[in-house]
């Protein structure tokens, strides 16, 4: 079988994916990447609103008690629990995808990788099946006793993301199992992501725990330290 067709199937099917339009879901985002950006601990807690077929999202409480941010790729703002803004990007494609002149982020620029990488793990691989990606069966990948099928997924210009191109692995059942990618705005910064623990909310699979690590020359991982940890505690579709 096709290995996007398998994969879909597997994660709960295009049918079912079509009847849903948004998510929520309670999560912490942590790692050593907060810690380098001297912005550790703004996402331990937070619940992550979104709508399933446009890049539109909040999170809060953001950057704490009281406000949230929302996020497009071509807008963003933080916002008192009001609705009054006391923060706005209205380019912030534009503006957060160079990598940042200082070492330490603001919490605009956290909130904006933040969300597109939520954004992207709650609609992964449905989303691969849109016109506008492109992706080709390339190989197998072997790592702890298991041969994995790679899929490599280029992104449209339209999504915002770390890179264009990455690379999916699946078993031989069509779960994801393990996802290659570079960081644009972290130099080319090469990772290797595992998402496990997979859960069923409302006909669809969702890997409820993410950890991304450093990539290794020969293509492994350096397990010492997560360099970002996604912990999703629930999720509901609707």
């Amino acid at each position: 079988m096709d290995l996007l067709t398998m994969a879909i199937e597997e994660h709960g099917g295009m049918r079912t994916w079509g009847q849903v339009s948004r998510f929520r879901a309670p999560a912490a985002i942590s790692g050593d990447l907060w810690k380098l950006k001297g912005q550790d601990g703004l996402l331990d807690e937070v619940v992550i609103e979104g709508e399933t077929r446009d890049q539109r999202l909040t999170i809060g409480p953001f950057p704490h008690a009281g406000r949230y941010a929302t996020w497009e790729p071509y807008r963003q703002m933080i916002k008192t629990d009001d609705g009054v803004p006391v923060a706005e990007c209205r380019d912030p494609a534009r503006a957060f995808t160079r990598p940042a002149r200082r070492p330490d982020w603001n919490e605009l620029r956290v909130a904006y990788f933040a969300s597109q990488m939520a954004w992207n793990l709650l609609t992964m691989p449905f989303l691969f099946a849109r016109a506008d990606f492109v992706t080709e069966e390339i190989g197998t990948w072997r790592e702890d006793g298991e041969v994995w099928r790679q899929l490599a997924v280029t992104y449209p210009d339209c999504i915002a993301t770390h890179t264009r191109r990455q690379v999916f692995s699946f078993d031989n059942s069509g779960f994801l199992c393990r996802i290659d990618y570079t960081v644009d705005v972290l130099g080319g910064e090469p990772l290797v992501h595992y998402p496990a623990d997979y859960c069923e909310f409302d006909g669809i699979l969702v890997p409820m725990r993410h950890r991304v690590y450093a990539r290794t020359e020969d293509g492994g991982a350096d397990l010492s330290t997560p360099f970002l940890a996604v912990d999703v505690r629930d999720v509901l579709f609707s």
